[in-house]
């Protein structure tokens, strides 16, 4: 199938022409390759953002009974599932490292009533 694209950035054209030649690459072949990066980087963006929601409908439907037993203690919840609550911080991240989790989109977390706020992945109270 032929494909006319217009209006693309000479530079960045030249550049995208040079690192294909550089990877041995046809145009077409480095065109087709980046397409598909960037849906599967889409993809896995999704996916993650389900996780994440998933987790946190978890942490808050299990709130108030978090509170009234273990309030100060830390939780660690992973693909929408409890793992367990740890005594402190480096109990719960133990937990991740020993249950295999690390490249999961987990819940690690203080039990509080207070609220938090995210910034760059770390809660903040």
């Amino acid at each position: 199938m032929s494909v006319l694209i217009k209006d693309v950035d000479k530079e960045l054209y030249a550049k995208f022409k040079s690192k294909a030649a550089l990877k041995g690459l046809r145009i077409n072949e480095a065109f087709m390759e980046a397409i598909n990066k960037w849906l599967d980087d889409e993809t896995v963006k999704g996916e993650k953002e389900m996780m994440r929601q998933q987790n946190n409908a978890t942490y808050r439907r299990m709130l108030p009974d978090l509170l009234k037993k273990s309030e100060g203690k830390w939780v660690v919840i992973s693909e929408g599932i409890l793992i367990g609550i740890y005594n402190d911080r480096s109990a719960a991240i133990r937990a991740v490292i020993d249950n295999n989790l690390q490249d999961k989109c987990n819940i690690v977390t203080p039990i509080s009533s207070k609220e938090t706020v995210i910034r760059f992945g770390l809660r903040v109270t």
